[in-house]
Parts: C-alpha cells; structure tokens; sequence
C-alpha cells in the first residue's frame, strides 16, 4: 500500500448541508460533494452521509489509490475517549449515538478505516490554521457564525478541547448580565433563523434590518474581546455563511472588540476573514488525523 496513493474524506455536518471532500496528501480538495442535510430521523442521515461517501470513495479507486482516514464535522459537543457525540441541539437523533459504528456497518469500505469525530467550528479552524488565513500562527481563535455560532481555539499546533471537550464555545458568553441573554440567543433573536434574508433587507437600504446586523457587530466585539482578555490570540477568523455580509457588521464589531480588551498591546489582534471557503469545514475534517 506504502506505493499508492493516499486519501482522506471529510465530512461535514451542517444545519443544512452536508458537505463531503476528498483530498490528497498535499490536502489539495480532488472532489467535493454536497447533499441536504435529513432533520427527520438517524436511518435517512445516514443513508445521506453514505450517498456523500460514495462517490468520494468511487473516485479513489479510479485513481487506484486507497482511503487512510475519514473525519466528520458535527455541530455539537464531542465525547473524544468513546468518540461520539455527546449532543447536537439541530439533530438530536444523533445525540450519543454510535455514529462511527453505524456507518461502518452501512459502508463496507470503512470497516477498517480510522473514522474520527470532531465539533463543526473546530474543522473550521483547523483548516483555516493548517492552510488558511491561520496558516503558521501558533495561537488562533476561530468563530462560525451561520446557523448559529461556534467556535474553537488552536493553540501550538492542534484544537484545545479543554478538560470535558467543550472548549472554545462562544455562543454560550453572556453578553447581557441583567437579561441573562447569551451572544446566542442575541444572533438567533436578531437574525429570525434567517440570516440571509435580513442581509439581503440589509442591502435594499432596510433600516431595520441594518440595525440588526449592528447590533450583532456590537455583541461580537463584546464577546470576542471577553476571549481575547482571556487567551490573548495573535488573531481571530470568522467563517460561516453570514461571514459573507461581514461588511454589515464586521466594522461594529472590531471597534467594540478595540474597546474593551484589556491590554494595549493585545489591542493588535488580527480580525480576519477565512480564506478557505465554503469546504473549510469539511477540510478541517479530513485533517483530523493528519
């Protein structure tokens, strides 16, 4: 096998898509696939994250090569000793389920493969830390702000999980005292469940609907510099869906996040876009055993 060549698969979950990748040894993206993501129960989930690894593995044996590993992005927390997940709040029919096990019985090509699980948002930036915006920085907070908010720190070359594996979630910051409202319940209660269609209000000169994407600006300074304050990062990057109508917010949030971090000389830390793209996630998966 030393003399072929080598694949990984990634795979990631979200709100509504699933995306799935291929990628080679130089983590080049070979093919890519995206399918909707089932919300009803885990039978049809996995019939769809099998449809995504077909084809993916299909194109493997064209290129008579073989498959080293296969990672997958969940959105939720993950149990890494029995490597399952221990919650996802959208697909809760996935909630410690042996996710591993399942599709391994499901697709005989996996039986022996190494599947590894991990949180969405941290795919996101360990793609965007290993070939990315992040790339060469040993100390990165990365957030995805799409369906709702995650986020993840990478630190000397790998995600800090934390002590339980629940590190780095930014959605759960309180950002008003009084109302007990955390930066979540803020991004859900502006943006409706619809992100896109506000941005979209936003740009027909809605003012409403501009105001709304202030106030998101406001709160993610806030919060982002509550986790600056604390892990002192060289540099922030945003990912997800609404990363795309940044010019909404992104001004707002980097004068708040300027204003309330400590020290003048953390005041220097870079707030970027993601360079990746859209498969970030799914990258970021594909990597988990690199």
């Amino acid at each position: 096998m030393s003399n072929l060549k080598q694949f990984r698969i990634g795979i990631d979950v979200g709100g509504t898509k699933i995306a799935g990748v291929l990628i080679d040894e130089k983590n080049k993206v070979i093919e890519h696939i995206t399918l909707a993501t089932p919300k009803d129960n885990l039978d049809h989930f996995l019939i769809m994250i099998s449809a995504t690894v077909d084809p993916l593995i299909k194109t493997i044996e064209k290129k008579k090569g073989y498959l080293l590993s296969m990672g997958i992005g969940i959105p939720g927390p993950i149990d890494y000793e029995k490597n399952e997940v221990v919650v996802a709040p959208n697909l809760k029919f996935l909630n410690r389920r042996k996710i591993v096990d399942l599709l391994r019985e499901k697709i005989s090509e996996l039986k022996d493969i190494k599947i590894s699980l991990d949180n969405d948002a941290n795919c996101f930036v360990r793609a965007e830390a290993v070939i990315g915006a992040g790339k060469g920085c040993d100390n990165l907070y990365g957030l995805t702000i799409g369906t709702g908010i995650g986020g993840a720190w990478w630190y000397e070359g790998k995600i800090y999980h934390g002590h339980h594996g629940a590190a780095g979630e930014p959605g759960h910051l309180i950002i008003d005292v009084d109302e007990q409202i955390t930066l979540e319940d803020a991004y859900q209660k502006l943006m409706q469940s619809n992100a896109a269609l506000i941005a979209e209000e936003a740009y027909r000169g809605d003012l409403l609907a501009e105001q709304r994407f202030s106030e998101i600006g406001s709160y993610l300074g806030t919060a982002i510099s509550t986790i600056v304050n604390i892990i002192d990062p060289k540099m922030i990057i945003l990912g997800g869906g609404v990363v795309g109508s940044s010019d909404l917010f992104l001004k707002t949030a980097q004068e708040n996040m300027k204003k309330h971090i400590f020290t003048h000389q953390s005041r220097s830390v870079k707030l970027v876009k993601g360079k990746v793209g859209p498969l970030a996630g799914a990258i970021g998966a594909a990597l988990l055993e690199k």
